[in-house]
Order: structure tokens, then C-alpha cells, then sequence
């Protein structure tokens, strides 16, 4: 028998979970306010793990506290290209390192989680789960824990927002087409042709998910067309104040 430890999650990791997942699925909006005792009664728990997991959350730099309330955090626009440039430079990363490392095996997951997502009845919200798994079950095989940590916690910047863009949308045509072609140059072991699906898949979905929001963002920059024969088009400089 094993001599490690049983662990099991307290009332305040519980609270932590359920929050957090209410924030990156959109549940609890970008620039809302939280109440704390609202959320206990809704948890029906008492407000101090409430208020350990925002203190948490903020250590993450989901939510901010401010004087007399706890906002969730909102994103501008230039904050959004922001953290898909960041998520560019760490998924490349991954992307090299991944590559020579892959299996048959890997591959075929990968197939099937397309496969899964290429379906016009899907669920929106089972979409978005499995477009993050694509992704995610890639860089694992660049055997780097750490990275894949980066990569995340980056990603759960904008995870909110993918949410809300997925609820507004009709169908995933573009991004499938987008995912299919990054799995071709996975199978051909085509790294430069990868980093550049790569880098343009990230610009367009940075684009659409900012321009499903004109309420929330200032920018009303349009969605990329991209150019035919255009080679890799990495993400437009950020604005220097």
C-alpha cells in the first residue's frame, strides 16, 4: 500500500474551482463586480473561502480588488493582441519542441479530437473545450512541464473571452479549416510551415475575438482576410504609448 498521503480539497479549493470556472467560461463577465457574500450564498458556503480564492484568483490576475468591491478582470482590445502575441511566442516554442517528439499515437488523438469538432450540432461550449484540448494535447509532447504551465496560465487570460465570442458566433468553418491545415504540417513534420499556421491562426483568432466584442473593447479593427501565397504574418506591433 501506498505510504503517500490522501489529500482532499477544502471547502476554499472547492470555491476556488467553481469561481475560476465561472470566470474563464464567461459565466462571471469581464469587468463585473463580484459580491462576495453573493457568492458564498450561491456556494453555500461561508464568505471566508470566498475570499480565499479571490485573494487566489488575483494572484493570478483574474480578478482585482479594488476599495470596496472585487472586479473580474477586463481586457482592451490592444491587451487581447497583447496576450495572443505572448501566446505566439510560447506556443512556437512548444511547437519545435514537440515535433521530434511526436508519435503515432499522439497524432492519432489529435486527429480525433478533430474529428470530434467537426460537427455543426456541437455544443458551443463542448467546441471551445476541445479546441483548447487540440491545442493543449499537442505542446504536451514538448515534454516540458513548465512550458506547458506558461502556456495556460496565458491562456487563461483570454479564455474568458474565447467563451463569450463562441456563444455569438453561428459556425466554426475558418477555425477548423485553420486546425486541419496545423495538423497536416504536424504530420509532415513541416516546423516552418507549422510556425506559420501557427502565427496565423493566432492573429485571426485574436482578431475575430476582439471584433465580437464593440461594447467591450475600444478598437473596431476588422477580422484579417488572409492574402493567397502570403507567407507567415506575425501579429501587428503593439501601440507605443
Amino acid at each position: 500500500m501506498s505510504s503517500d498521503a490522501i489529500t482532499v480539497p477544502t471547502v476554499a479549493d472547492e470555491a476556488y474551482d467553481r469561481v475560476r470556472t465561472g470566470i474563464t467560461t464567461g459565466v462571471l463577465r469581464p469587468g463585473g463586480r463580484l459580491s462576495i457574500r453573493s457568492l458564498a450564498d450561491t456556494l453555500g458556503v461561508s464568505t471566508m473561502p470566498v475570499r480565499e480564492a479571490l485573494k487566489k484568483l488575483q494572484s493570478e490576475g483574474l480578478v482585482v480588488f479594488e476599495r470596496r468591491s472585487v472586479t473580474v478582470v477586463s481586457l482592451s482590445s490592444d491587451e487581447v493582441v497583447q496576450v495572443f502575441q505572448i501566446r505566439l511566442r510560447l506556443e512556437q516554442l512548444a511547437a519545435e519542441w514537440a515535433l521530434p517528439r511526436l508519435t503515432t499515437t499522439d497524432l492519432a488523438e489529435l486527429r480525433a479530437v478533430l474529428d470530434e469538432m467537426d460537427d455543426d450540432h456541437l455544443d458551443k461550449d463542448r467546441w471551445r473545450q476541445l479546441n483548447r484540448r487540440y491545442h493543449e494535447r499537442f505542446y504536451e509532447c514538448a515534454g516540458s512541464p513548465h512550458l506547458l504551465d506558461l502556456i495556460r496560465n496565458v491562456w487563461d487570460r483570454v479564455e474568458p473571452y474565447m467563451s463569450i465570442y463562441a456563444s455569438t458566433v453561428d459556425e466554426f468553418g475558418e477555425a477548423h479549416r485553420q486546425h486541419l491545415e496545423i495538423l497536416r504540417r504536424i504530420e509532415a513534420r513541416d516546423l516552418p510551415g507549422l510556425l506559420d499556421e501557427t502565427a496565423w491562426h493566432l492573429e485571426y483568432t485574436a482578431r475575430t475575438v476582439a471584433e465580437a466584442f464593440p461594447a467591450t473593447f475600444t478598437a473596431t479593427s476588422r477580422a484579417p482576410q488572409r492574402e493567397p501565397g502570403r507567407g507567415s504574418r506575425a501579429l501587428p506591433p503593439l501601440p507605443v504609448d
